[in-house]
């Protein structure tokens, strides 16, 4: 179970795609990304309890 400010369930699915190919994380590897995003997310103003949170990031 992850747990944070705010952030009481558990982090259930990570997925990461690097130049759309699918790259596989272990479950540590899974919790720290997942648990990372959702907490800075879910402290974000106007933001309250998400249940899915898309990122997106172009690298020039």
């Amino acid at each position: 179970m992850t747990e944070g400010r705010g952030l009481k369930q558990k982090i259930r699915d990570v997925r990461l795609r690097v130049d759309g190919k699918p790259v596989a994380m272990k479950g540590f590897v899974q919790d720290v990304v997942g648990f990372t995003v959702a907490a800075m997310v879910s402290n974000l103003k106007g933001v309250s309890d998400p249940k899915e949170i898309e990122l997106v990031i172009k690298i020039r």
